[in-house]
């Protein structure tokens, strides 16, 4: 089935309707981080260890972002997401857990440029206030601390307030679009299943009091962000948090439709029986699915780990996220469904006892998934619009070295038109996409390593500049640009012959 001829491309995709982007995050991007004399986060002890290799300027996000800002606009896009990073503004140069230091203004600051700089350049900031990281002066297993998410609460509502104080005063302007937690379905996970941050506490009992206490503080953001608004006559903010696709409802879905309670008319006491319905509607298409893209050893690992999560992970086990949800004075405590779909098979393809995942240029390319996790999130959405939060094809390239084609022999302009024609296709089925969103603009730092090669325009990190092509010489920053204008002008013979790939 090709690209559907039956939309007003040129309206459905006006700047007006629909925002495509990039995006990235402070600690992968801006460089600085946990050097002797610069800000710690908890990563460090990674870093100094060996276990991940040293993330040291990245790509100087921090310093040259008028150079990728500009570089964006000229692709014709409409947004672009980036981070405000806590062990930036509330910075320790110590690398074990002490009481709160003083906020670093001069950060505030230098953000508020970033962000006026976006502005400047007709594009949308989407603001995440949460990606992964938190700084060195709380411990690392924050998140099961009685002081950890209340720190948190009050550093998201004091960022905001200072930033947008300061960009009304330049040019009467706030920030309206933000992700106020990154992927929280999974990096809990990371920090409290799999070991991957050194901490001594781990298991299912862990995970659930930090999933609690992280969500239950986001409604406290949420709420926060809305009384905050409201007190100084600011226009109406656009608050969620972006969910990263994995095929288990309860470590995905499970926590958008938790939101949802409230607008979906669940009273409290009938949770369980309700969330079987979700969880249900979840289980067939994902599970249809698994049938045809797992094999049979695969297929045996996603049941138990299906059957596993549903027995452990009870929505009713969030008890500080309910009660908050429900003594909240707003019904509402979600503005948009966001959704990163990278591997979300990644538990039945690696073992479960998560030592062995695939790696970033082994993730499944393959649009059927996209489409079928797309309609699987729109199940019983209540109006919502769903953006593309994150998308992204990976090479390998080692620093200083050529990049790899992929092993099944993908490339992004390849992957942009598939993926995008399943978007424009779940769009024609009436799922109200609003967005698009790929990581990233660069290259950066991917958590562990430089060498996954996620950007539109490779990195050359030895000399800190932005080549004029990916890492295999494909001009995708320009493929990107060409796809969206052609999308805007609406011309369906020109868009047909534009998103024609091989498969």
């Amino acid at each position: 089935m090709g690209i559907p001829l039956e939309l007003n491309y040129r309206n459905v995709f006006s700047s007006q309707n629909f925002f495509f982007g990039v995006a990235n995050a402070p600690y992968l991007s801006e460089g600085g981080y946990n050097l002797s004399n610069g800000p710690k986060n908890n990563y460090y002890d990674m870093e100094k260890s060996g276990k991940i290799e040293k993330s040291k300027d990245a790509c100087r996000f921090w310093t040259d972002y008028e150079k990728h800002i500009k570089l964006a606009m000229s692709l014709g896009l409409d947004a672009f997401r980036m981070g405000v990073e806590w062990a930036r503004i509330q910075p320790t140069i110590k690398s074990h857990p002490h009481s709160p230091p003083e906020w670093d203004y001069s950060a505030v600051d230098h953000y508020a440029k970033m962000i006026s700089t976006l502005f400047k350049y007709n594009l949308e900031p989407i603001i995440t206030l949460h990606h992964f990281t938190h700084p060195a002066w709380l411990p690392k297993e924050m998140w099961i601390t009685e002081d950890g998410p209340r720190f948190f609460t009050q550093y998201a509502l004091k960022i905001v307030k200072e930033l947008n104080i300061r960009l009304y005063n330049k040019a009467e302007r706030v920030i309206k679009n933000f992700i106020v937690s990154n992927e929280p379905n999974i990096i809990l996970i990371g920090m409290f299943i799999s070991g991957d941050f050194l901490i001594e506490k781990k298991g299912p009992r862990q995970v659930i009091k930090a999933y609690d206490n992280l969500f239950s503080s986001y409604v406290k953001v949420y709420d926060g962000l809305y009384n905050l608004y409201e007190k100084n006559n600011w226009s109406v903010p656009e608050v969620g948090f972006n969910s990263a696709s994995q095929c288990p409802y309860e470590i995905d879905k499970q926590f958008l439709d938790l939101m949802r309670l409230r607008t979906f008319g669940i009273e409290e006491n009938d949770i369980s029986s309700r969330f079987n319905d979700l969880r249900m509607a979840w289980n067939k298409r994902v599970g249809n699915l698994a049938k045809t893209k797992l094999n049979k050893e695969q297929y045996e690992r996603y049941k138990f780990l299906i059957k596993f999560t549903e027995q452990i992970i009870k929505p009713t086990k969030f008890k500080k996220t309910i009660d908050q949800i429900y003594r909240s004075k707003r019904k509402r405590k979600l503005d948009y469904i966001s959704v990163n779909i990278y591997e979300p098979f990644m538990g039945p393809k690696s073992s479960l006892d998560l030592s062995k995942n695939p790696d970033w240029w082994e993730y499944s390319a393959d649009g059927e998934i996209y489409s079928t996790f797309i309609r699987a999130y729109h199940d019983f959405n209540n109006n919502l619009p769903i953006y593309m939060g994150e998308n992204s094809l990976a090479y390998r390239q080692p620093i200083g070295k050529k990049a790899e084609p992929r092993p099944d022999g993908w490339t992004r302009e390849r992957y942009l038109k598939v993926y995008i024609s399943e978007m424009i296709k779940c769009i024609k089925d009436g799922i109200p996409i609003k967005g698009y969103l790929y990581w990233s603009l660069t290259d950066d730092y991917e958590w562990e390593s430089f060498e996954p090669r996620l950007g539109l325009y490779n990195y050359d990190y030895i000399n800190g500049k932005i080549r004029e092509t990916d890492g295999l010489g494909e001009p995708a920053g320009e493929i990107y640009a060409d796809l969206i204008s052609t999308l805007r002008k609406g011309n369906l013979k020109e868009i047909v012959k534009k998103f024609k790939h091989t498969l």
